[in-house]
């Protein structure tokens, strides 16, 4: 718990008659009968005297170990406060607030109700009581004394917020609505209420309350750079870029340096499609900043608005302006090798030093993109060393036997892993040599093995998809369905067969219903995976439904951007929803990706089974 911190104030009137003999008396002013009755209430408590000069000095020392967080401290000193002041509402509450900081609720709660029994009108008691028992979970007690409170000082904030906590802790939202309004109509110019209440509940995900209360908070106070920013968010989330734009550009001009909401601003205009206004901001941002951190952020916030030019671009500048960060050329080696400019990204990963934490990942990938960019014996050498450092790395493992076989050294990958089957089987292992021996033409032969080895483990989930994954190379879909349904026998919630198993009815133009059923307890189990999304987005395709697989496709390409697949049933969607150049569109993307990555082609023969796509279409559409 963290209670505010109680301020001691005294209420002065100071009445100064100016002229009173040269001029005649003035129109009597308006009696405000309400703050008459709260200075008297005020005035009543007596807060600012002692009966004794040892009291105060106690009370100021209580004081000085409340700022040094010593609050056991604090409690002694205020005890030697009452020994000669027995009573004092202001030494019970603050005696009450130490203990609340201590943790010990209990002891709080005795004596703030001391507080209020021996002043029934002292504002502060009623406050921090309220609090302690909404701590405390007791609702009804809690809301009495803040309730009370507010009647004491209906124009103090404090109680009102408090109180608007506890009706959202309690699960009653539209209540804490009527608290703020109400605190609004006693302090026309009061922005706390509306501020706090609308921030919590964003938080919470009411995004209609919150919104409203937002924006009522920022009309009466538009400089507040937090409202703002809560706004952009709450904009941004429910697809409104343009407006969440528009309100950081707000908050930008009450804080024109303010790194978040310039990160914030930049990525809002991502959304909004406009990459001018983005590097804008984004070029104020990384001139405010010189720290590593700054440009990974901005890097991959153009990364995510599928940018990766200027995301590389980012970060090649942090390297080259000399930052002595390892994540820099780490990230512009990922940067690159998503983008598939495999030799950029192998020289960006060799900027990442040997002591690095990321070194051992850095090197392993380094090695794969120099396989990739044709490199064959550096990506060997360094696959070697790794192995050498790290024996039993079972990715090194696989990217030494498929650096080996690029390189044409076929039976010298093969007995790679089966080196590596003879130190510790995986099916992992027994994975990579079935897809070794399929792409030399040995599927036969990978089938056999992998039926040996789950007849000796026919319960092992693992290995059954493995097998299922070899059957659906071969072209086997009903062997390879057989082995699926045999996964979820042993492991009902196992994703990746749901999902195999759902594409696959899909493919073959089997039960969709049961198709949909599968993929959606994938999704169910494993969140914006964008296999999946494909997966969804193809059941419905066969199904006819293309504006639905048109939307679940285009998620899926988002979560996984430039995944040939994908974007091949993307185009296709398109295509049947009427849409021809975005179907050109999404289908020139996966050639572009596999005219730079011929291996992600799904299947072998997809590059010219999409250049065929594209001759078909319309000539405005295909660009011919």
């Amino acid at each position: 718990m963290s209670p505010s911190r109680l301020l001691v104030s005294v209420l002065l009137g100071v009445f100064v008659a100016r002229g009173a003999l040269a001029a005649p008396p003035p129109k009597r002013p308006r009696v405000d009968r309400e703050a008459i009755r709260e200075a008297m209430d005020a005035a009543a408590t007596d807060e600012g005297s002692f009966s004794s000069s040892a009291s105060y000095a106690n009370y100021l020392q209580s004081r000085l170990l409340h700022h040094s967080g010593d609050h056991r401290g604090a409690v002694d000193a205020l005890r030697l406060a009452l020994a000669t002041d027995d009573g004092h509402p202001l030494l019970l509450t603050q005696l009450g607030e130490e203990y609340a900081r201590l943790g010990d609720l209990e002891k709080a709660e005795r004596e703030l109700r001391r507080a209020v029994e021996r002043s029934p009108a002292y504002y502060p008691a009623h406050v921090l009581l309220g609090r302690v028992l909404l701590e405390s979970g007791r609702y009804t007690r809690a809301r009495l004394h803040l309730r009370r409170a507010v009647a004491l000082k209906p124009r103090e904030p404090e109680a009102y917020l408090v109180l608007a906590q506890l009706h959202l802790q309690a699960g009653a939202p539209d209540e804490a609505v009527k608290v703020v309004e109400a605190l609004a109509l006693a302090l026309p110019g009061e922005a706390s209420g509306h501020r706090r209440l609308g921030l919590a509940l964003a938080e919470r995900g009411d995004v209609l309350r919150a919104e409203r209360l937002l924006t009522e908070a920022s009309r009466r106070d538009p400089g507040d750079v937090e409202v703002l920013a809560a706004l952009a968010k709450l904009y941004e989330d429910s697809g409104r870029p343009a407006e969440a734009e528009d309100a950081l550009a707000r908050a930008l001009r009450k804080d024109p340096d303010s790194q978040e909401v310039l990160l914030g601003a930049g990525r809002a205009a991502l959304k909004a499609g406009s990459l001018v206004r983005a590097r804008a901001y984004f070029d104020r941002l990384l001139s405010l900043s010189s720290e590593p951190e700054t440009a990974v952020r901005v890097a991959f916030s153009y990364l995510a608005a599928r940018e990766p030019a200027a995301a590389a671009e980012v970060l090649e500048s942090a390297r080259k302006a000399g930052a002595d960060e390892p994540r820099l050329s780490y990230y512009a080696g990922l940067v690159h090798e998503r983008m598939r400019r495999f030799a950029e990204a192998a020289a960006a990963f060799a900027g990442v030093p040997e002591g690095s934490e990321v070194f051992a990942d850095a090197r392993l990938r380094r090695a794969r993109c120099l396989s990739l960019a044709g490199e064959h014996s550096r990506a060997l050498a360094l696959l070697r060393a790794a192995l050498q450092d790290t024996p039993e790395d079972l990715e090194a493992r696989l990217q030494y036997a498929r650096a080996l076989e690029r390189s044409g050294a076929g039976a010298r990958a093969e007995a790679v892993l089966r080196e590596g089957l003879a130190a510790g089987p995986t099916p992992v292992l027994y994975d990579a040599l079935a897809a070794t021996l399929h792409r030399q033409g040995r599927g036969t032969e990978a089938l056999t093995l992998l039926r040996e080895v789950v007849a000796r483990k026919p319960r092992d989930e693992e290995l059954l998809y493995v097998l299922g994954a070899a059957h659906e190379r071969q072209g086997d879909v009903d062997g390879a369905l057989a082995r699926m349904r045999a996964v979820l026998e042993v492991d009902p919630d196992h994703a990746p067969a749901l999902n195999f198993l759902g594409y696959l009815l899909a493919q073959s133009g089997r039960d969709l219903d049961e198709a949909e059923r599968r993929v959606l307890r994938a999704l169910q189990l494993r969140p914006d995976t964008g296999a999946f999304l494909d997966s969804l987005g193809w059941v419905y395709f066969r199904r006819g439904e293309y504006l639905r697989a048109v939307e679940a496709l285009e998620r899926a390409s988002s979560l996984t951007p430039d995944e040939p697949v994908i974007l091949e049933h993307l185009g296709d969607a398109y295509q049947r929803a009427s849409r021809s150049e975005e179907a050109a569109g999404a289908w020139r993307r996966a050639l572009d990706v596999l005219a730079l990555d011929p291996e992600s082609a799904e299947p072998p023969g997809q590059r010219a089974v999409l250049e065929r796509k594209l001759k078909a279409l319309p000539t405005r559409s295909s660009g011919r």
